[in-house]
């Protein structure tokens, strides 16, 4: 045998070995057994701890989940957590509405909605946000708000949108206010002590504010007067982790679904139990368990278990009025997709 046909021999053997070694690589690495997801650690319960508590459930051990809890973010919102994302210092980011997508994904950012995670209809008292004002407040409707000081979770957020447009639609701008960045937990504070006119608090801190007394709500200034029934935020993921990992993203959406589906059902038999349980995991990760008092499980519903065009066409409408977009720059299939959605069947 002449010295290049061993040449040649040896390098095809070489070639072979090689192609082996990356298609083993390739076929472990895309085992989602294999795949550590890293997402935001939270300080209150998640879906994962109370479906555990309240059933002794440990969803992400039956799909087989591996997760990393990531503490070096400081989140105050879903934008935060969605600039986390791009940045690939998380993979998943549980939340987020969807202004703060639209902004990402026009500016050329590659990730995808898969979940839809929070709704806003007409009788979910858990997805109320509206404007809170002392009562001795001088603000009796959204006409009186030019010159005020309002606090948000974080600019560029829902919250921020949303006030633009019930301005808009009362014949006055943004640039006739001043929005404020607070964190929600520092917002009624804020508010009491006067350092901000309005708080555009949500959720817990919303209900706590309420009880607390002293305040009322402006008219027309929750998210169902200002855009109506739809679903509000979503659950997602970078593109490129998509890609590379298709299964482990399904198994973590099921895993998701499944724990949120057990939460809302033992809310919907017993909320003082559920309660009980936020307390209790509050209370072991030394946040405060007094808050569980204000949870409900009814972020979600089961009536809205896919994310539709129209709910995020909707926005897209609006970021195209105020000359944000470009007509035909963003459609809804740019932000979403139900395909890795556990219900998702295809035609």
């Amino acid at each position: 045998m002449n010295s290049k046909i061993k040449i040649s021999l040896v390098v095809v053997i070489g070639l072979v070995i090689a192609s082996i070694g990356w298609f083993a690589f390739k076929n472990t690495n895309s085992n989602p057994e294999n795949v550590v997801i890293r997402e935001l650690e939270s300080t209150a319960p998640t879906q994962w701890d109370l479906a555990k508590k309240l059933t002794g459930r440990d969803l992400l051990l039956e799909e087989g989940v591996k997760l990393e809890h990531v503490l070096t973010v400081q989140s105050s919102g879903g934008t935060t957590s969605l600039q986390a994302l791009l940045a690939n210092n998380i993979d998943v980011c549980t939340e987020s509405a969807w202004p703060p997508y639209i902004n990402i994904i026009a500016r050329g950012g590659k990730i995808k909605a898969l979940l839809g995670v929070t709704v806003s209809t007409k009788d979910n008292e858990c997805s109320r946000q509206g404007l809170l004002v002392l009562d001795e407040s001088n603000i009796y409707t959204i006409k009186d708000l030019p010159g005020k000081r309002i606090a948000v979770n974080v600019l560029g957020a829902e919250s921020d949108y949303v006030i633009r447009l019930y301005l808009k639609k009362n014949g006055l701008s943004i640039s006739q206010v001043e929005l404020v960045a607070v964190p929600p937990e520092k917002q009624e504070q804020m508010l009491r002590s006067r350092q901000v006119d309005a708080i555009s608090v949500t959720r817990v801190h919303y209900e706590m504010t309420l009880a607390n007394g002293g305040v009322r709500q402006i008219p027309g200034t929750t998210n169902f007067e200002t855009k109506g029934e739809a679903v509000s935020g979503a659950l997602s993921f970078r593109n490129d982790f998509i890609e590379r990992h298709p299964e482990a993203v399904r198994k973590y959406l099921r895993a998701f679904d499944g724990a949120r589906r057990i939460v809302y059902k033992e809310f919907q038999k017993d909320p003082e139990r559920v309660r009980k349980a936020y307390a209790d995991i509050s209370a072991e990760k030394g946040s405060n368990p007094s808050l569980a008092k204000y949870f409900q499980a009814t972020l979600w519903n089961p009536d809205f278990p896919f994310i539709a065009d129209k709910d995020i066409q909707w926005w897209i409408d609006r970021y195209i009025e105020s000359g944000l977009l470009k007509p035909g720059q963003l459609k809804p299939s740019d932000i979403y997709t139900n395909e890795f959605n556990p219900l998702y069947k295809k035609k």
